[in-house]
């Protein structure tokens, strides 16, 4: 019988067993860095405006400093007869090229030499983006509701903060009776410029969060324009936090601090976008954007990839750790049967889409819905539903310094802003999901406003006991239980994420009087213990497909609970595009367990022709679970605590409950986390050194041994493999059994 050394026998063990991971980095660094067709991450369609800039994302392997990176990228920029521009805003390894004054449709195989160094990349185009006013409606003045609790001559106007009995106002006086006020808490208004010398707000200006991106200097103040429209970012700033004074009303924080962020008045590009989202981070806590895309009916549009990853690393870095609070217009398209779920900004997870109701809590025509819908607020409506009382710029052509007009979802935005600085006032480390659990417990369902005539049928209590209506999310938002349920609440865990597999590729779309289309995908209670995924928050549902008439597609989204989520058709869609990677989303599934069978299903209203038939295919879909691992009963406890914190108890300065910061604000950096790549390669290098470890070990040991009582030779000369094998065969290890050997493969859990 043939025999082996034993060493021999460990040396292929180690090489058999080491195998494995060295594909594994091939294959990871294949998909990784190679292929620069797969990375081209923005296709540019034929009809849209492209800039002389180039968006880079280079490959970071781990250690590089950020001195390191703008060599590389200047390297990268000198051999493509580019110049770099520098970084994108406060994204490591991000950087804009230029083209040098040429504008040309940039090819893969203009940078096809550079793919080594280059992750992605694609061509800046110039975006469409607009300041959430609805149709102009009637305004007029009143006469003094009460008697004012300022000197301010507009309070008693400003309806929204204290109402009549049966209408609804923020409730937001009360707060103010604990001097909680927002002090210590920064909003950015990133609008169109802000006229921070207007008397009503000078007072609460932050120069140091401030930035012009339009003018590319510290000013963010507005330039006068012809229409008349430079005047959005002013009005919002005053609903935030217009000061106490003779001028104008207040603000719902009026001893907050806002900055103004200049973006909106000149060509728009993604890096500007994903400059401002994380411009001064460490110094704006909020962020307030009442803009998007267009709301026509027809539009598809959302951050690009520097701003999605913007919006990402703000609630990773932003506030020190603790995550920028993103806020964002839901859209005033509801008269042209617009859906914001085709708006990217307000269906994000990292964001959270504000909706508005009138003063009676009925909804504006100009609504919009969406299943991502998370709250709604106060703002104007149908007459006599009354505007908004703010500021107004004095740069224009009536210079009347303050406005009984504001209106749409731009208005409701900066409310809700105010309301969370509150919020942080009294809990500063609550993070960005806080803020949304927070939202989607303490949110009322408008049918208990007898004023709004809402019909409880409309809205859909899911399994985890919360309420979603598609218009305004979870409900209307009320300070009082905001700020008690802040001062109370404890840090939810981690954010956890699950992609199940979804199959089916390339499926044809039956026309609507062949049926549905439907697709599925089970998720185990393995699946979600192996996540840490015990309840659902966030899903996002990513499509790809082809058609002649999109506006035509009906889609709905079910989970194993039953809670449906529908996104109906837009009729003025037309267009044959299609949708690319495009991702809906849905928070109707909040806290449910994220166990069963999740579906798709695409219903086609359209007409089916025989030349169009071909066209109508689903190509591909996946979902995406995001929640945590708090289960249905941590949630329900959380939900009888708040209910007892809302008598206000603990919300005086002088009550017992004390507030300890869960991470250190003053030290938190997040450059000094490991990237993705770095874990990776540390894990492989480990993995390596932990076979090779063992196999020297153990030969060393056997090789030592001279048979005689296990003493230890006095030295070593010449080849130690050739006289481990004289004294060591086979027969000596007779003892050992198969089983007695551990599986030393390395698993990695996610």
């Amino acid at each position: 019988m043939f025999k082996l050394s034993f060493a021999i026998c460990i040396k292929l063990l180690f090489t058999f067993s080491c195998l494995p991971t060295f594909v594994f980095w091939i294959l990871w660094y294949t998909q990784n860095v190679s292929s620069l067709e797969t990375r081209k991450l923005w296709t540019t369609s034929d009809n849209v405006i492209l800039t002389n800039t180039l968006s880079i994302k280079l490959v970071m392997l781990g250690g590089e400093t950020s001195g390191d990176l703008h060599v590389k990228a200047n390297q990268i920029a000198y051999s493509l007869g580019m110049t770099n521009l520098g970084q994108v805003g406060e994204l490591a390894g991000h950087f804009l090229f230029s083209l040098n004054n040429k504008t040309v449709k940039v090819t893969n195989e203009v940078v096809a030499f550079a793919h080594s160094n280059v992750e992605w990349y694609y061509q800046q185009e110039l975006l469409t983006r607009v300041k959430r006013y609805p149709i102009p409606a009637k305004t007029y003045t009143i006469g003094n509701l009460q008697k004012p609790l300022f000197r301010d001559p507009l309070f008693s106007q400003q309806w929204h903060l204290h109402n009549k009995p049966g209408k609804l106002d923020c409730n937001v006086t009360g707060v103010w009776a604990n001097n909680i006020t927002g002090i210590g808490i920064v909003i950015a208004v990133v609008d169109d410029g802000v006229q921070w010398r207007h008397p009503d707000l000078v007072e609460n200006y932050c120069a140091d969060g401030s930035f012009d991106l339009n003018s590319d200097d510290n000013d963010p103040s507005p330039e006068p324009d012809k229409n008349d429209e430079n005047k959005h970012g002013t009005r919002c700033a005053g609903e935030i936090a217009a000061a106490t004074n003779s001028v104008c009303g207040v603000g719902v924080a009026y001893r907050a601090k806002f900055s103004g962020i200049r973006i909106l008045d000149g060509p728009m590009t993604d890096s500007m976008e994903a400059t401002a989202f994380n411009k001064h981070f460490h110094i704006n806590d909020i962020y307030s954007c009442s803009w998007g895309p267009e709301d026509d009916g027809k539009t598809v549009d959302g951050p690009r990839p520097l701003a999605q990853a913007a919006l990402k690393h703000g609630v990773v870095a932003g506030r020190r750790g603790l995550g920028s609070i993103f806020l964002v217009a839901s859209g005033n398209g509801g008269n042209k049967g617009d859906n914001c779920n085709y708006d990217g900004y307000a269906n994000s997870i990292y964001t959270v889409t504000i909706a508005a109701v009138d003063e009676f809590g009925k909804r504006p025509p100009y609504a919009e819905q969406c299943t991502s819908m998370f709250v709604s607020t106060l703002s104007s409506g149908e007459y006599p539903a009354r505007n908004i009382v703010t500021t107004d710029w004095t740069l224009g052509k009536k210079n009347t310094q303050c406005t009984t007009g504001h209106s749409g979802t731009s208005a409701a935005t900066p409310l809700v802003a105010g309301m969370v600085a509150l919020m942080l006032q009294v809990q500063p480390c609550l993070g960005w999901r806080d803020i949304q659990h927070l939202f989607a417990l303490t949110a009322i369902p408008l049918y208990e406003y007898p004023a709004s005539n809402q019909k409880k049928s409309l809205w859909h209590t899911n399994t985890a006991k919360y309420t979603h209506n598609t218009y305004h999310g979870f409900g209307f938002l009320n300070s009082w239980r905001l700020v008690n349920a802040a001062k109370i609440w404890k840090s939810v865990p981690w954010l956890t994420s699950l992609k199940p597999i979804c199959s089916g590729t390339n499926i044809p779309i039956p026309d609507k009087t062949a049926g549905k289309l439907i697709v599925k995908t089970e998720v185990t209670e393995n699946d979600c213990r192996k996540h840490l995924l015990l309840s659902l928050e966030h899903i996002l549902i990513t499509v790809t497909l082809s058609h002649p008439n999109r506006g035509q597609l009906q889609f709905s989204f079910i989970c194993p609970t039953g809670t449906h989520s529908v996104i109906p058709v837009r009729k003025s869609d037309t267009s044959d595009a299609g949708l690319s990677s495009w991702t809906f989303s849905t928070v109707r599934c909040w806290g449910e367990n994220p166990v069963g069978r999740y579906q798709l299903i695409i219903e086609d209203h359209s007409r089916n022709t025989e030349e169009h038939s071909l066209k109508r295919v689903l190509q591909s879909w996946k979902i995406t679970l995001y929640g945590s691992q708090m289960d249905l009963k941590e949630l329900s406890e959380r939900r009888l605590l708040m209910s007892s914190a809302l008598n206000g108890e603990y919300i005086p300065s002088n009550s017992n409950i004390s507030i300890n910061c869960a991470r250190d604000l003053d030290s938190y950096d997040i450059t000094e986390a490991l990237s993705d790549r770095t874990l990776k390669l540390v894990a492989l290098l480990s993995c390596f050194f932990v076979f090779w470890g063992a196999y020297y070990s153990v030969e060393m040991a056997l090789c030592n041994s001279n048979g005689n009582g296990g003493s230890a030779s006095p030295k070593f000369q010449g080849d130690r493999s050739e006289e481990c094998a004289s004294t060591l065969n086979m027969q000596s290890l007779t003892f050992m059994e198969p089983n007695d050997h551990e599986n030393t493969s390395n698993q990695k859990n996610t």
